[in-house]
């Protein structure tokens, strides 16, 4: 895209609200132009409607205009129907965008971003202790689990994939070279952490040519579907990346169905903000802090930060060996657990009510209250949990 382009499609990102009944919120034009090489394949659009029959009346429109439909979805858990549509090689993503909006109301067209897992590499040296569990004041034997847990990650392999639920959405048959969804879901059933745990993990990431092993908006729209039809209303989601109107609408949507999401705040250093899906008011949004109650040297910071938990020399005993691992994308996976061991958590069906229960009982952690590098502060083992 040029520069034109791209201005035009940060002016059209930020008008949406008005044109099509849907309540967005994107950032500032400067941060989506900043995110512009994010995408998966600049030469297609993802589409949403409210229903199939606009969806159908679409593209009755856009045919004609040389637009094709790659793939049709029926996301019945997020109330959508998705189109992946190529663009005809005279358009560009901007105008294609403006194009395909003004022919259907209630239509909501954007580029395929894509989204990374937010780890760095493994510690070059062993920590000499587990911390993580006694930092949370976890009882030692674990917690019983009282919610199913869906993940949204990539590939697992080895044992992770035992007594979990599994299906692929990723956009590529070959194998991820990363561990990362291996290592998010060992996580969640170490022992010590939840007993029995229900999981339900989509396979949401591909490699990606420039990008490497990243998750697309239609994967992860795919995936998410699909977990909310198995009724599970918890999803840990261990991914970042730039704002995307269509995740928008969606992650609204399952907000409003009672599925709480939890994501990392990202990995891009103190200067930047907090990144997508956890930036949405939907979305609990979690950093990462060390052994001393330190925060991640590499995690943002942001109003929309809510909560911290351990993310740094985390250890995870894979097969082979414990593996010491760090990232906002490890600091999540103790919140979803947290939320999964409370009882309480049963009859929450609002993001908002999950938020408050956890800030009740969080420890307080940097400047007094809530704060852009630690949110309400550090989570603690729910008062229902039980061995």
């Amino acid at each position: 895209m040029t520069k034109q382009s791209l201005v035009a499609l940060a002016s059209l990102m930020m008008g949406l609200s008005a044109c099509q009944g849907a309540q967005l919120n994107p950032p500032v034009d400067a941060e989506i132009i900043a995110d512009r090489d994010y995408v998966v394949d600049d030469t297609e659009l993802v589409i949403v409607t409210p229903s199939p029959n606009e969806a159908r009346s679409l593209m009755q429109k856009a045919r004609p205009l040389g637009y094709a439909v790659l793939e049709r979805d029926t996301l019945e858990g997020l109330g959508l129907t998705m189109l992946t549509v190529k663009i005809p090689s005279d358009q560009d993503g901007a105008s294609a965008i403006r194009e395909l909006e003004g022919l259907e109301p209630g239509v909501t067209a954007g580029v395929n971003h894509a989204y990374a897992p937010q780890q760095t590499a493994l510690s070059p040296t062993s920590p000499t202790r587990e911390y993580a569990t006694g930092m949370l004041r976890w009882p030692q034997p674990g917690c019983t689990t009282h919610l199913p847990i869906g993940v949204l990650d990539a590939k697992l392999v080895g044992p992770a994939r035992l007594s979990v639920v599994s299906a692929d959405f990723s956009r590529s048959s070959a194998n991820e070279r990363a561990m990362h969804g291996t290592q998010i879901v060992t996580l969640l059933r170490s022992p010590g952490m939840l007993r029995s745990p229900r999981i339900y993990h989509a396979d949401i990431v591909s490699p990606t040519a420039g990008l490497g092993d990243v998750a697309s908006v239609d994967s992860m729209l795919r995936g998410l579907n699909w977990i909310i039809g198995q009724d599970v209303r918890l999803v840990n989601v261990s991914m970042a990346g730039p704002y995307n109107k269509i995740l928008d609408r969606a992650f609204a949507n399952a907000g409003r169905a009672g599925v709480v999401v939890v994501a990392p705040a990202g990995n891009e250093g103190p200067r930047q903000t907090v990144r997508y899906p956890a930036a949405f008011q939907s979305t609990i949004a979690v950093t990462a802090i060390d052994a001393d109650q330190q925060v991640y040297r590499n995690a943002v910071r942001g109003s929309r930060i809510d909560f911290s938990a351990p993310g740094v020399d985390v250890a995870i005993r894979m097969p082979a060996r414990r593996t010491y691992v760090s990232g906002t994308s490890f600091a999540a996976p103790f919140v979803t657990a947290r939320i999964a061991a409370d009882p309480a958590m049963r009859t929450f069906r609002r993001t908002a009510d999950v938020r408050s229960r956890l800030a009740d009982g969080a420890s307080d952690l940097g400047a007094s209250g809530h704060d852009p590098v630690f949110g309400f502060g550090l989570i603690q083992a729910p008062p229902g949990c039980s061995a």
